[in-house]
């Protein structure tokens, strides 16, 4: 059985050219509020064990429709925000232990396109109507070679 998984955001999630320029510190505090806002509005919906593969869905409802490579270019923190934290090899002995996607929620495993399979949309709405909509399915048996 394929699993489903849909939350709303409140708002539409900031463009890239909304969000660049800024310090280090202003944009680790923007991604750290991404996860927060991610984390309360789907922290229930959290899968036990994250998919292995999945389709994304990202509906980006605002009042104006950005270029394409504007639109999934600014998806990237919110797509951090759905893969699985995991430690990187230490090379050296004594090192700092790094971690990828530390942001990450536990929905997906990766991001890469061995793991997700995206599509990001913007949909053109009223100034009332704003939101993020994003849909999470899992891909299983005969698909994963797709």
């Amino acid at each position: 059985m394929t699993r489903k998984i849909t939350f709303t955001l409140p708002a539409p999630y900031p463009l890239v050219n909304r969000t660049t320029g800024y310090s280090h510190f202003t944009t680790a505090r923007q991604k750290n509020d991404m996860q927060r806002e991610v984390a309360a509005v789907a922290y229930r919906l959290r899968p036990s064990v994250p998919f292995e593969r999945a389709h994304v869905l990202i509906e980006r409802h605002s009042v104006g429709t950005p270029d394409t490579d504007n639109l999934v270019g600014s998806a990237k923190r919110l797509i951090d925000c759905l893969t699985t934290p995991r430690p990187l090899t230490v090379r050296k002995p004594g090192a700092r232990q790094r971690i990828k996607n530390k942001r990450g929620l536990g929905f997906v495993v990766d991001d890469g396109p061995k793991h997700i399979r995206l599509e990001v949309r913007g949909v053109k709405r009223r100034l009332c109507e704003q939101k993020t909509v994003v849909t999470i399915t899992e891909i299983v048996g005969a698909e994963v070679a797709a």
